[in-house]
């Protein structure tokens, strides 16, 4: 149970770090007091899980250990630098309720369906279990006992340090930290949207579109006749055809810690970073800080590293609203966005060293985008960027007539162009880029600049899976989904975050702003709506992120989380995205096999044997005869616990499970689940190693 004690002790815990992170943002990169707040909590967290992991990755065992002093020591130095320089305490505080008001809005959209269960939320729980047992890099994977993860784990490093501190069991804690990414995305949201419009609420319409905005489908279905409470969120987020749409407020609706979340605030803190160097000219220090924000992004989810380089890159380029070409004067910036793409990949260098994808290459794509599901996901956002779009078109070719006349035509051809071509979406999304770009890149100082530099790669990003597609698994059909999936939700944000300067160019006169933002958030306001009055309507069940399991298999969880790292054991096996793998998900101790479907997207084709002897194996102790074949299975497997739960009994014998029990030693049984341990186990009886040790 989560009491309002361990609350306040996580709170603590990842605010701590913030006091050291805030010091280092203005002693050192020169950000304001609200800013380097908006970026301390950041900066802190990443600092103390960045020393924490170099440490393990050199081979010390007690990384997390050394983490914790990590976060005394920014601790005190925050505390010190507080006390001796008097910050301005009403700019923080401004910040820090916009921290506590996204997390509190995350928790609240979570209690109507706090599950970790379903999508890959076990895998996301998973590889924070494993991390909180790891004692080196790249942790165990949780599914395939023996061998290291093969996936980017980073994210979830950010934080171990605190859930461990703090003691607060990953069932409860699990969601809070998906409430803490709302609020340290909230906060860097409102500091990059201050950056990007001038106007006294250019930080707050950031935060709300960016986070918590729906998309005009939500009122599509509104006006369609679908109850508020009832609107299908899950076809939003499939809006393209055969694609996944996300969008941030879903995806923190839906609670799923996959990289894509993970990666958000540290993308959008490097952003920021970069902003600053910009801003002030890139000088070392935050130079090197933005390297190293670019390597954790990148170790957290390469598929945000090519856009977070991009953006860094615009805004060191033009940070100070002037765009530098490589010159007498600009060549520093263009050398320092140079030192940032090789010091990131240089910070990140163990995890870039240790994975290796089964990279397919990258393909043209067969399918297109109707411009009608664009305008239902994006839409919202688009409209500003068209507005500005229409204005810079129109300021770069004149205000006289004729100029006016050759807007309207150009316009016109487009739109002639896209429906001749049958790729209306692509030319009228390229069309929009051009116009952002040329005025990205020419004028005099601007201060929109950055932030229509920023919707440019919005936009580009929108418009990369109507040419390429990053080659997968998932047959032709779906060839699109995953990269659509990935440049969206990246594309959503660098708009939402260019939104005020969007609506300060596109809109001139603050009436039209007003009656602008007033419509996109009629359009805007569906989703969330349905989604916040969920736990109102009889729906809400607390944070608790096991509540769904049975009693057996969370007791089986409590007791493997006190075991061993040494440990390994045999569940049920089953498909992908279902109940299976629970346990090894939710105790961190490595399954002998757990989704097979991910061990081969992880690993590739060449995994499968692999995975189909592991099955075996599973099979055979399962469903064992005797308890002799039973203990025969398991030394030649090399496992240490067979586990007895919910999903065991279901899908096995009970004379076969009868079987195990006699084999081993029933060293757990509560609220009927047991756990049965093999002594000596971990290889063969004829001294060949089993599956979890070395193989050849």
């Amino acid at each position: 149970m989560l009491t309002g004690m361990s609350l306040l002790i996580f709170y603590i815990l990842v605010t701590l770090p913030a006091l050291g992170g805030r010091a280092l943002a203005v002693r050192v990169f020169g950000f304001d007091d609200a800013d380097g707040w908006a970026l301390g909590r950041t900066l802190g967290l990443v600092t103390v899980a960045f020393s924490a992991w170099w440490i393990g990755v050199l081979g010390v065992t007690a990384w997390q250990w050394v983490g914790a002093a990590v976060l005394v020591a920014l601790s005190i130095l925050g505390g010190v630098d507080l006390w001796r320089k008097r910050p301005d305490w009403r700019a923080m505080a401004r910040v820090e309720t916009v921290f506590l008001i996204c997390s509190a809005a995350v928790i609240w959209l979570r209690l109507a369906r706090p599950e970790i269960l379903n999508q890959e939320k076990l895998m996301d729980l998973g590889i924070l279990a494993s991390l909180m047992r790891a004692e080196a890099f790249p942790p165990p994977d949780m599914w395939f006992a023996g061998e290291t993860l093969p996936y980017y784990y980073w994210g979830a490093v950010v934080w171990i340090v605190p859930l461990v501190l703090s003691k607060i069991p990953l069932d409860l804690a699990y969601n809070l930290v998906v409430a803490c990414v709302g609020g340290l995305s909230g906060a860097l949201l409102w500091s990059l949207g201050r950056r990007a419009g001038r106007g006294k609420y250019s930080g707050a319409i950031a935060v709300v579109f960016g986070l918590f905005a729906g998309t005009a489908d939500g009122f599509r279905q509104l006006i369609a006749g679908r109850p508020v409470a009832g609107l299908d969120y899950w076809f939003s987020s499939r809006q393209v055809t055969d694609t996944i749409t996300e969008w941030p407020l879903f995806t923190l609706w839906l609670g799923d810690l996959h990289p894509h979340l993970l990666s958000i605030p540290l993308a959008l803190a490097t952003v920021l970073l970069a902003w600053q160097a910009g801003k002030s000219g890139p000088r070392p220090g935050i130079i090197a800080a933005v390297a190293v924000f670019l390597g954790v992004t990148w170790a957290a989810n390469p598929w945000a590293m090519p856009p977070t380089l991009v953006a860094a890159a615009l805004v060191i380029l033009c940070g100070d609203g002037r765009w530098h070409w490589p010159t007498r004067t600009g060549w520093p910036r263009w050398l320092a966005v140079v030192v940032v793409a090789i010091g990131g990949w240089l910070s990140a260098v163990p995890f870039h060293l240790s994975f290796h994808p089964p990279f397919q290459g990258i393909s043209t794509v067969s399918a297109w985008t109707d411009p009608i599901q664009l305008a239902l996901w994006g839409g919202i956002l688009l409209l500003p960027a068209v507005a500005a779009g229409w204005f810079l078109l129109q300021r770069m070719l004149g205000s006289d007539t004729r100029s006016r006349a050759l807007a309207v035509t150009i316009a016109a051809a487009s739109l002639v162009l896209a429906s001749l071509t049958g790729r209306p979406s692509l030319i009228m999304l390229a069309m929009l880029l051009v116009v952002l770009v040329i005025a990205a890149v020419t004028g005099t100082e601007w201060k929109s600049r950055p932030g229509i530099a920023l919707a440019a790669l919005g936009v580009f990003l929108l418009a990369v899976p109507e040419v390429l597609h990053v080659v997968d698994t998932y047959g032709d059909r779906l060839h699109r989904m995953n990269t659509v999936f990935k440049c969206y939700i990246q594309g959503y944000l660098f708009l939402a975050m260019a939104l005020p300067a969007l609506l300060e160019v596109g809109f001139k006169s603050r009436r039209n702003r007003v009656v602008a933002l007033a419509f996109m958030g009629v359009l805007a306001l569906p989703h969330f709506l349905g989604m916040a009055v969920q736990p109102l309507i009889g729906r809400a069940s607390g944070i608790d992120g096991l509540a769904w399991m049975d009693d057996g298999d969370r007791a089986i969880v409590r007791y493997l989380r006190t075991l061993p790292t040494s440990s390994s054991i045999v569940e049920a096996a089953g498909g992908a995205y279902t109940e299976y793998a629970r346990i090894s998900s939710a105790s961190g101790v490595p399954a002998l096999l757990g989704w097979a479907n991910h061990e081969l997207v992880w690993r590739g084709h060449d995994v499968t044997p692999e995975t189909d002897r592991r099955r075996d194996f599973v099979d055979r102790i399962y469903e064992g005869k005797t308890a002799d074949e039973v203990l025969a299975a398991v030394r030649e497997a090399g496992v240490t616990h067979v586990v007895i739960g919910a999903l065991e009994i279901r899908d096995f014998r009970p004379a076969a499970l009868d079987a195990i029990r006699t084999a081993g030693e029933v060293v757990m049984d509560s609220d009927g689940g047991e756990v049965v341990y093999f002594a000596g186990a971990g290889g063969s009886s004829d001294g060949q190693t089993g599956v979890v040790g070395p193989r050849s």
